[in-house]
């Protein structure tokens, strides 16, 4: 992704939806996500970037760790029972590469709804593991639970600042 299409992706669609709220944005160290273009946009708007180092996104992402295999998983069951469903049917040849795209976008469409509903605490636990929206005072740091890492204590951050 080209800095002008995250900008852009920022500016039209991160934005509106924050509406001004203070956020913490993780990002991992791609060259488009660290230009000083992007990080002024995200800090004009109340967005806190948070980089994640290299070789660590595999450790920290909660997508790459948490959610995408079981999501993964869901998309390609309900594809292939929407497969198995169209072979069924005579007309399943005459389907266009379009067709089977529309198709497959549906199915990702209600695997992500389905996941969202029945498995929303792996979305939360998830974040709450890698610290990623545990409060910053410290209380909960008992949580941290990132793999290869033992006992962290991150402590209040704030206090450090001086």
């Amino acid at each position: 992704m080209k800095h002008s299409l995250f900008e852009r992706y920022i500016t039209n669609h991160f934005v509106p939806v924050l509406g001004g709220r203070p956020t913490l944005f993780t990002l991992d160290l791609m060259g488009s996500h660290k230009t000083p273009a992007v990080l002024e946009l995200l800090r004009n708007n109340n967005i806190t970037p948070s980089l994640i180092p290299a070789g660590c996104t595999s450790l920290v992402q909660p997508l790459d760790v948490f959610i995408n295999k079981p999501l993964n998983e869901l998309m390609r069951d309900l594809t292939d029972e929407k497969i198995f469903e169209l072979e069924l049917a005579a007309d399943f040849e005459k389907w266009t590469i379009g067709d089977r795209r529309v198709m497959t976008t549906h199915c990702v469409g209600e695997a992500y709804a389905q996941f969202h509903t029945e498995k929303a605490n792996i979305i939360v636990s998830s974040f709450r593991k890698l610290g990623l929206s545990l409060p910053i005072d410290c209380t909960s740091d008992h949580e941290l639970d990132i793999k290869g890492f033992e006992n962290l204590e991150i402590g209040n951050w704030q206090e450090d600042l001086g």
